[in-house]
Order: structure tokens, then C-alpha cells, then sequence
């Protein structure tokens, strides 16, 4: 062997650069989503004032022994991202959502209207509260998990803390999630060619809106009445919703490739259920088909039964609370003209299904049965609807769409013609991520909410009911109900925030405030 240069024994003996270079096992990243999501389950019964404290310990020791029992786990595949990777991740991270409006630097979109309404009312009201608006008192009732621990920071600390935690917070889930897929890929290379194209990844929505709707506009995704969201729409509008479904997505393709045991993957899942059910819901094809694989190969060991029975032991006070008043958030089936369906799916799913679907016949390569489920996931999940929008449309099929993104980054290192047209494709798709970080750009950042959710609401949803978002306490299931919440005062002021909000599908009135 030859003699260690200076430089080379410096990098050896720098203690930083050792540190950077120092490997996360997948394992140990998955406990720590699932320590976090654990704790925002005992949270939500400490919003909710359910518990005794004994119950708490319970939860502490079993969510400590999942913990365990996940860090103990050997993978067939032992490479592991390093703490630079987790750096990088966490810091495109924290770009990504700080243009998407968290933290309040930047413009945010209209949903966050409710949304921060709904953090306020977490913040000044004691919990349990209930609101007085209407005749009978209605429960804050929504996928609350992003907002527990932002909520006890402005308590604490005062609102302006509180968005910015919620930014530290969502940059740290996303960056950490983000490392534990860069090992799907082989090369640093590889993991910056993936990270372009699925962060830039939709649908052909500029091409939509140019041949069906006359021409561009500030938000191009309806442009069918129908929508897939794409990755930057979901981390600018609904990151609690994206993250159960990038959750699944990124846990099953660990599993799939030998990351993370199968107990791992599916003990993640009920505990995404309090980000955003509607993403849960769209994670379990896939899990089903992991799981009879597993059959299939006579893989199954006590522990992938264990892991996941214990997330859904503790997840369960969590589903019964999203599940209170199920009348207002029914399924419910929906017919859609055949002609705009057929489009619409050849735009945003079909011009990256079917050249894939050629290149995995002709390689006779194993992920076909995952490329067929998620195609026709993808072009069934249009005609369901939970609620009174198309919301399941939007993000029960994030985890499928993140699987195809996956499959598309692949596909597109190889050599061939395919690249060629997957790369046209992205292209033309990348445009809607950057008609979202313009808006991002142009318009002034989010204004402090003061109303409460029942005002929020109505400034830009008056036309939908509030179900997704309260529920009457009576219909609260009796483990989940609190016994004695404070009441809200049903007064409000005058304006719900000072300044303009631009609504993307709405003009702005001269000195419009509200």
C-alpha cells in the first residue's frame, strides 16, 4: 500500500469532518420518526385531557420498547446515509417549506388561513376547549399531529415562536426523511439527479391548462376539475398531508430494497394516521402488497406482527378521534365524464407509467407488480370521495405518485430513449413547481391570524362545511371526549389578520384586507 498524504491523514484525523462522515443506520432514522410521531399521539391526549397518568407510562415503555426493538433490527442492507447527507437533506428542507410560507417570511397559501387559526386557538385556549359558535359545542377535530408541539412553543414562548417551530419542526421531519431515501440510490450522483426530479416532479398541468383552459395561470393543477398534486404544490399547501404519504412511499421502498425490516415499514403507518388519514389511507395498497410478498416468501417473523401491533395500540385513541361525526367525512363514489377522466390521466399519470412499464418488461425487472398497483391505484382513486371535496383525490394519491417520482429518477440515469422522453416530460411538468415558488415570490408574506377557526374558515371556504376541521362534542366517541373543556367565547374581531392574502384563483381588490 502506498503512503497517507497530509491531506488524507488530516480528513482521517479532522474530528469534524469524522463526525460529518459518520453513518445513521435507516433503522435508527425510522425510530426517530417514530419516537415523534409517538410523542405527538400522548400530546394529542394531553390536548384532549383523556388520560390518567398511568396510561402515559404505559405509552412511554411501549413506545421506548418499539424504539428498541427497531434499533436492534439488522436489515439485509446495512449502508447507511451519513450525518452530512442528514445536513443537506434538513437544509433543502428548510429552503423548501421557508418558500412554501412556514414561519411567516414568505407568501403562504390560502389553506394556511385555517391553518394558523387553528394554531392560534391551540395556543391561547387552555386544553381542552371547545368552540360556542354554533348551538351545539364543537371540538377542534382535524390530522393535528404537525401542530401539537408548535402549539406548547407559543404557549410558551408567544405566537412568532411558534410558526418558526413549526418551520424547525416540519424541516427536521422532511430532512430526515429525505436522507433515508437517499440510499435508494447508489451514487452521489444518482441521490442529486433523484433529489431534482422528485422534488420537481408533476404532472404535464402547464400543457393541461394551454390546450383545455386557454392559457397559463397562477395556479395550474385544476386545470381537468380533477388533481394530482405535485411535490413542491404539497410541501407549499399541505405538508401534513404530504408527509404520511412520502412516509409510506419512502418505508416501503426501504423495505422493498432491503432498508428496513417489514415490522419496520408497517409499524410507521397507523402512527401517520394523526398527520393525515387521507394519506394513510393511500399507503396501504402498498403496504398489502409488501405483506403478501412476505407471504409469499415465508418472510414474516414475529416482530413484523409485534412492531406494527404496538404503533396501532398507540395510535388508537388518535383513530378514534378522527373518526368522531363520520357522517360529514362519508366515501362516497362519484362519475366523472369519460373523456376528461381519460386526459386527465394521461397527462399527470400515463406519459411516465407507460415508458416505465416498457423498460421494466424488457429488463423483466421485479418492481412491475408495484408499477401496475400504483398506475391503477392512480387511475381509480379520481372517482372516490371522502368528505365534501376532492380531497382524497389530492392526497390519497400522494404515496403512489411518490413511488412513480421514485421510478422516474431511476429510469432516467439509464441509457436510452426512455430518459430522453422522461426528461421532455419532466421539463414540461417542472413548471408547476415553478409557478408555485413565483407566487411564493410575488406576494407578501402570511399576515399573523387572530380569529378563530370558525372566521378563518370563511373568509375563503364558506361554500364547504367545517367537518374537516370541527366536529359536535356529542359525537366525540366516549374514550376521546373531553369531560370538562373550557368554552371559547364566540366573539371575534373585527378582521381576522391585517393586510391583503391573495387568493390564486381570485383577483385582488384594491386595499383589499379581511
Amino acid at each position: 500500500m502506498g503512503a497517507i498524504s497530509d491531506d488524507e491523514h488530516a480528513l482521517r484525523t479532522d474530528p469534524a469532518t469524522h463526525l460529518l462522515t459518520r453513518a445513521l443506520p435507516v433503522p435508527n432514522l425510522a425510530a426517530t420518526l417514530i419516537l415523534w410521531l409517538g410523542a405527538t399521539q400522548l400530546l394529542l391526549w394531553r390536548f384532549l385531557d383523556i388520560m390518567p397518568a398511568w396510561a402515559y407510562a404505559l405509552a412511554l415503555i411501549l413506545l421506548a420498547g418499539l424504539c428498541r426493538s427497531l434499533l436492534r433490527s439488522k436489515p439485509e442492507r446495512t449502508d447507511a446515509p451519513t450525518i452530512a447527507t442528514l445536513a443537506f437533506c434538513i437544509a433543502i428542507a428548510l429552503i423548501l417549506l421557508l418558500l412554501g410560507g412556514e414561519g411567516r417570511f414568505f407568501y403562504a397559501n390560502i389553506d394556511w388561513q385555517v391553518r394558523l387559526a387553528a394554531l392560534h386557538d391551540m395556543r391561547v385556549n387552555p386544553w381542552p376547549f371547545i368552540y360556542t359558535a354554533r348551538a351545539q359545542p364543537d371540538i377542534l377535530r382535524f390530522p393535528i399531529a404537525m401542530f401539537l408541539m408548535p402549539a406548547l412553543v407559543g404557549k410558551s414562548l408567544g405566537a412568532r415562536a411558534g410558526d418558526i417551530s413549526m418551520l424547525v419542526q416540519n424541516a427536521l421531519l422532511l430532512g430526515t426523511l429525505m436522507a433515508m431515501a437517499s440510499v435508494l440510490f447508489t451514487t452521489h450522483k444518482a441521490r442529486l439527479v433523484a433529489l431534482i426530479v422528485l422534488i420537481g416532479f408533476s404532472g404535464l398541468d402547464a400543457l393541461g391548462r394551454l390546450l383545455f383552459r386557454g392559457g397559463l395561470s397562477d395556479h395550474l393543477e385544476n386545470w381537468a376539475y380533477l388533481q394530482y398534486s405535485s411535490t413542491i404544490t404539497l410541501a407549499f399547501w399541505v405538508p401534513q398531508h404530504a408527509f404520511a404519504g412520502w412516509i409510506g412511499a419512502v418505508g416501503y421502498m426501504l423495505w422493498r430494497k432491503g432498508h428496513l425490516r417489514l415490522g419496520g415499514f408497517l409499524a410507521l403507518l397507523p402512527l401517520t394516521a394523526l398527520l393525515s388519514p387521507l394519506g394513510l389511507m393511500g399507503a396501504m395498497p402498498f403496504a398489502a402488497l409488501a405483506g403478501v410478498r412476505a407471504l409469499a416468501a415465508r418472510a414474516i417473523r414475529p416482530l413484523d406482527i409485534g412492531q406494527p401491533a404496538a404503533a396501532l395500540l398507540l395510535a388508537l385513541p388518535g383513530l378514534l378521534y378522527l373518526a368522531a361525526a363520520p357522517a360529514g367525512v362519508g366515501m362516497r363514489f362519484v362519475a366523472l365524464v369519460p373523456a376528461q377522466w381519460a386526459i386527465f390521466e394521461l397527462l399527470e399519470v400515463l406519459i411516465y407509467a407507460l415508458p416505465l412499464a416498457l423498460l421494466t418488461w424488457r429488463h423483466r425487472s421485479a418492481e412491475i407488480d408495484m408499477l401496475v398497483l400504483l398506475t391503477l391505484w392512480l387511475l381509480v382513486v379520481p372517482f372516490v370521495q371522502i368528505g365534501s371535496s376532492t380531497d382524497f383525490m389530492m392526497r390519497g394519491s400522494i404515496t403512489a405518485l411518490t413511488l412513480l417520482a421514485i421510478m422516474v429518477a431511476d429510469a432516467i440515469q439509464r441509457p436510452g430513449r426512455t430518459r430522453l422522453w422522461l426528461g421532455l416530460m419532466l421539463l414540461i411538468g417542472g413548471m408547476t413547481g415553478i409557478a408555485e415558488i413565483r407566487r411564493a415570490l410575488a406576494y407578501p408574506p402570511a399576515p399573523d391570524v387572530r380569529c378563530s377557526v370558525f372566521k378563518a374558515w370563511d373568509q375563503s371556504f364558506s361554500s364547504f362545511p367545517k367537518d374537516s376541521y370541527v366536529a359536535p362534542l356529542a359525537q366525540m366517541p366516549a374514550l376521546v371526549r373531553p369531560a370538562h373543556p373550557a368554552k371559547v367565547s364566540a366573539a371575534e374581531p373585527t378582521r381576522c389578520w391585517d393586510g391583503p392574502w391573495h387568493h390564486p384563483d381570485k383577483p385582488d381588490p384594491p386595499g383589499s384586507d379581511r
